[in-house]
């Protein structure tokens, strides 16, 4: 199988990433096939069997929850745990609150905020929405429920002010698996203007940090990948993002540095059109 291949492929190139001793390695969660099918990586520093899932209904973006352990699918109506082992989905019955959807065509990208176990989801098309989970906070009214909050935009001032954003994946720092942090901080990844940017949680004000470059040479992104930020311990974050570039037949799996935006190849993975990457930090 064509996606067994790609994959197969990936693990055997990625090189593997430097944590603390004592943490076991970084497995991957890919989307392919417009979201139908879960492609897993157990192991993407050493070579393994890669396993691949149909979905029971398509998602359009999927995010670990760090506190739990568990990984979650998302599209409009519906936020569903996935079972890696087996690929089978249970709607984790979220109420959408009014105006909780996402543009019509619009690319998504999720991730958890550590810090309060509630996950961001985003997209090309500047939505900006939260799902807070069911148990979220001290009976807080929020829990168990998907609401919309301010839409994507640079502040004024910066190098991106007064373009429309394509944000296709975010990230948040301090990952850390079995525990919420102290604190956390979110990027994301702009097609529009192929930059490394932060993303201001509720208020959806973006930052430039600095051009996708590889080589040294800015790039050209499509808004089609994700974007993940394993973490070993507070502080020791490492960004992993599958990038597709403009007019490239296949993506890549890259490392970011956080601090520039240089990418660095980590692996091709002999075919594009993947809507979602997620990535956790074995204990």
């Amino acid at each position: 199988m064509k996606t067994q291949f790609i994959l197969t492929s990936l693990l055997a190139l990625a090189s593997a990433p430097v944590f603390a001793a004592g943490h076991a390695s970084v497995s991957g969660y890919a989307l392919a096939d417009n979201g139908a099918t879960l492609v897993v990586m157990p192991d993407v520093n050493a070579p393994s069997d890669v396993m691949s899932f149909s979905l029971a209904s398509p998602v359009k973006a999927i995010a670990w929850r760090p506190v739990t352990g568990e990984l979650l699918g998302f599209t409009d109506g519906m936020v569903g745990s996935i079972d890696p082992m087996t690929g089978a989905m249970t709607d984790l019955e979220a109420t959408f609150m009014d105006g909780a959807m996402v543009g019509e065509g619009a690319m998504v990208a999720l991730d958890f905020n550590n810090a309060i176990d509630a996950v961001r989801a985003v997209s090309t098309a500047g939505d900006n929405l939260v799902y807070f989970p069911n148990g979220f906070g001290d009976n807080d009214e929020r829990a168990g429920s998907v609401r919309r909050f301010k839409d994507l935009a640079y502040a004024e001032g910066d190098a991106g002010a007064g373009t429309m954003p394509m944000v296709f994946a975010n990230a948040y720092t301090n990952a850390i698996n079995g525990a919420k942090a102290s604190e956390t901080f979110q990027y994301a990844l702009d097609a529009a203007n192929d930059t490394l940017i932060s993303l201001a949680n509720n208020e959806g004000t973006l930052a430039t940090i600095g051009k996708i470059t590889v080589d040294g040479m800015p790039v050209d992104l499509s808004a089609m990948g994700g974007f993940d930020i394993v973490s070993g311990a507070e502080g020791e974050n490492m960004a992993l993002a599958i990038l597709q570039l403009e007019g490239a037949a296949t993506a890549g799996l890259y490392e970011i540095d956080l601090g520039t935006g240089a990418a660095t190849m980590k692996a091709d993975l002999g075919m594009g059109g993947i809507i979602g990457f997620a990535a956790s930090l074995g204990m």
